[in-house]
C-alpha cells in the first residue's frame, strides 16, 4: 500500500469524546485512507508523532474571518491553532447579499470592524464564487447575515418589516440557501439585524426549515436582558422548526454575572423538551466589538450618515450621555451591561497610535471626561474603531466552557503576524482561542479532559452543522488534521501583544495538503468552501 502520508506512532482523539489510543493514520489525496495501530505501507511523506497527539482539524464554530479573506486568504493565525474550518457570516453579518443601490451604506456597515469591503457583486452566490477565486487556507462554512437580507431588502431604517420586504428577504434567504449557506445568522444589538422583531425572525425561520437551515443568533442582549434573550433564540427556533445556536454564550456586566446559572438552564430546559439548542464560547473574559455598539439603538437608525449627524449635534449628544452615563464612571449598554472607561480598549483604529489604549486613558490624554472622549473618538473615526472590553467573569467563562452544549467558537478573524495589513491590537483570541482550550482549560486547569477538549473543536461542531466527512478521525473522511503536543500546546497571544502564534501545534492539513509543516506555515490554499 502507498499512501502520500503517514502519520506514525501518534495518540489518536479521534473527536468522538473518546480518550487517546496509540494509532497510525495515513492520507491519500484529499482524504483519509487508513487509520490503525502500526500501518504497514509505503508513503511519501512520513511524520513521526511519537508523543503528540493526532486530532481532527478543529472547526471555529463562530468567527468572523469571512471580512478579511480577500485580503488575508492564508487566515495563517487560524491554522495555526489548528483550525482547519470556520463558520462565518455570524451575528447578521455577510458581504451578501447586496441592493446595487445601497452598497456604499453596506460597505461601511462593517468597517468599524476593522476591514475595508470591495463588495463588487450582489448575490450570495457571486460573492461565494469570488471566496472561492481567492482560495482561502481553510474550509468556509458560510451563513448569510439577516443584517445584510434587511440592508438590501428595506434598507437601514428603524422600521417593521412591511409584507412585500419581509417576501423579499424571504426570496434573497432562499437564493442564499441554493448557493450554499447554511441558514442565517442574526445579531440583534448590531443595527438594522437589531430592529427586527421576533414574528420577522420567526417568518424567515419557518421559509428555510424545509431546507433544514440553521439559526445562528447573536442574542438582543447579554447583560440585563439575558435570559429573556436566550428565551427568544428557543422561541425562534422552536417555532420556526430549525436548530438554533446561540453565539457566545456569556453573561456581561458585573451586576449581570449571576444571570448565567438561570441562562443555562433555559437552555438545560428547552434541550430536555426536545428543542434542537447549542451554544459556543470564547475562553477569554473579555470581548471585542465594533466601538459604535456601545451607542443605543436609536442613533443608528438610518444608517452611518444619520449617527454622525447625531454625533455632530450637542443636544444629542447630551441625550446619550445622560442615556448611558452611570455614575459618571461607567457605561451602560444592553448588550455589555456597565463597564468601567478603563475596561474598554481601542483594538483598531486609524490612527494608529490610539491602538491599544482605555478609553479612561484617551481621556486623559485629550482632556476631556470619558464620555465626550467616547463620541468625539467615533464621529471624528466615521465609526470605524473596534474595541477590546473587559465585560465578563473568568469563573463563569469556564462554566460556559465546561457545559455539554456548548462548543468553542472564537468570534475572531483570521490574521497574520508577519508583514503586512495586521490591524492594530485585536483581541488575542485571533491567535489563540484553540491552543488555549487545549492548554489553559484542559492541561492545567483540568476542567475537562483532553478528549472532550477536542470533542468541543470537532466532533461536536461537525454534527451541528452536519458535517458528514469532518470533524472525526476516519477512514474515507477529508484528511482535515491538528497534530499537537499535549504537554507543550499553549496560546501566546496576550491583550498588550496580540498578533503572537501559539506553540506546540507543528503539523496542520487541510484537504490532505500540510499547510503548518514541522511548525511552518504554508498558503496551500487547499481549503474549500462547503455546502450543506
Amino acid at each position: 500500500m502507498a499512501w502520500s502520508l503517514l502519520i506514525r506512532n501518534g495518540a489518536l482523539v479521534d473527536g468522538t469524546g473518546a480518550p487517546p489510543a496509540p494509532a497510525d493514520v495515513a492520507v491519500e489525496g484529499e482524504r483519509i485512507a487508513a487509520v490503525g495501530p502500526g500501518l504497514r505501507g509505503e508513503a511519501a511523506r512520513v511524520i513521526d508523532a511519537a508523543g503528540l497527539v493526532v486530532a481532527p482539524g478543529f472547526i471555529d464554530a463562530h468567527a468572523h474571518s469571512d471580512l478579511f479573506y480577500f485580503g488575508c486568504p492564508s487566515a495563517e493565525s487560524k491554522v495555526r491553532q489548528g483550525v482547519t474550518t470556520e463558520v462565518v457570516g455570524m451575528c447578521s453579518f455577510s458581504q451578501a447579499p447586496v441592493h446595487p443601490a445601497r452598497r456604499e451604506a453596506a460597505r461601511v456597515w462593517a468597517g468599524g470592524l476593522g476591514t475595508s469591503l470591495d463588495l463588487r457583486w450582489e448575490t450570495f452566490a457571486q460573492y461565494l464564487d469570488a471566496l472561492r477565486a481567492a482560495r482561502p487556507s481553510v474550509n468556509v462554512v458560510h451563513f448569510v447575515g439577516h443584517g445584510a437580507l434587511r440592508l438590501a431588502a428595506l434598507g437601514p431604517d428603524n422600521r417593521p418589516a412591511g409584507p412585500d420586504e419581509l417576501r423579499a428577504m424571504e426570496r434573497l434567504l432562499a437564493e442564499a440557501l441554493d448557493a450554499g449557506a447554511f441558514g442565517y445568522s442574526t445579531g440583534l444589538v448590531y443595527p438594522p439585524s437589531a430592529y427586527a422583531d421576533t414574528a420577522e425572525l420567526i417568518a424567515l425561520a419557518r421559509a428555510m426549515a424545509p431546507r433544514r437551515g440553521l439559526y445562528f443568533s447573536h442574542i438582543r442582549g447579554e447583560s440585563s436582558m439575558l435570559e429573556d434573550s436566550i428565551a427568544e433564540a428557543i422561541r425562534i427556533g422552536e417555532a420556526g422548526g430549525v436548530g438554533v445556536q446561540i453565539a457566545h454564550v456569556k453573561a456581561a456586566g458585573r451586576e449581570n454575572w449571576s444571570r448565567l446559572d438561570a441562562a443555562l438552564g433555559l437552555i438545560d430546559a428547552a434541550r430536555a423538551r426536545g428543542v434542537d439548542v447549542s451554544g459556543d464560547v470564547y475562553p477569554y473574559h473579555a470581548g471585542s466589538t465594533k466601538m459604535d455598539n456601545l451607542l443605543p439603538g436609536w442613533v443608528h437608525d438610518g444608517g452611518i450618515e444619520r449617527l454622525l449627524e447625531r454625533l455632530a449635534d450637542r443636544a444629542t449628544r447630551r441625550r446619550i450621555v445622560e442615556e448611558c452615563l452611570l455614575d459618571g464612571e461607567r457605561w451602560r449598554n444592553v448588550s455589555l451591561g456597565a463597564v468601567g472607561f478603563d475596561e474598554i480598549q481601542i483594538a483598531t483604529c486609524a490612527r494608529r497610535a490610539l491602538e491599544g489604549l482605555t478609553l479612561a486613558a484617551l481621556a486623559r490624554q485629550t482632556g476631556t471626561p470619558p464620555a465626550e472622549a467616547l463620541l468625539s473618538l467615533l464621529l471624528a473615526e466615521r465609526a470605524t474603531v473596534s474595541m477590546v472590553v473587559f465585560s465578563q467573569s473568568p469563573d463563569n467563562v469556564a462554566r460556559v466552557l465546561a457545559h455539554p452544549a456548548i462548543m468553542v467558537g472564537s468570534d475572531s478573524i483570521g490574521l497574520f503576524a508577519g508583514e503586512g495589513p495586521r490591524p492594530g491590537k485585536p483581541h488575542p483570541r485571533a491567535y489563540g482561542t484553540f491552543p488555549r482550550v487545549l492548554g489553559e482549560y484542559a492541561r492545567e486547569r483540568r476542567l475537562f479532559p483532553l478528549e472532550t477538549a477536542v470533542h468541543k473543536m470537532t466532533g461536536m461542531p461537525a454534527a451541528r452543522l452536519r458535517l458528514a466527512d469532518r470533524g472525526l478521525v476516519r477512514p474515507g473522511l477529508a484528511a482535515d488534521l491538528a497534530v499537537f503536543d499535549p504537554a507543550t500546546v499553549k496560546d501566546e497571544a496576550t491583550f498588550a501583544d496580540p498578533h503572537r502564534y501559539p506553540t506546540g501545534i507543528p503539523w496542520v492539513l487541510v484537504n490532505g495538503a500540510l499547510v503548518v509543516d514541522g511548525g511552518r506555515f504554508r498558503a496551500a490554499g487547499t481549503g474549500r468552501v462547503l455546502v450543506p
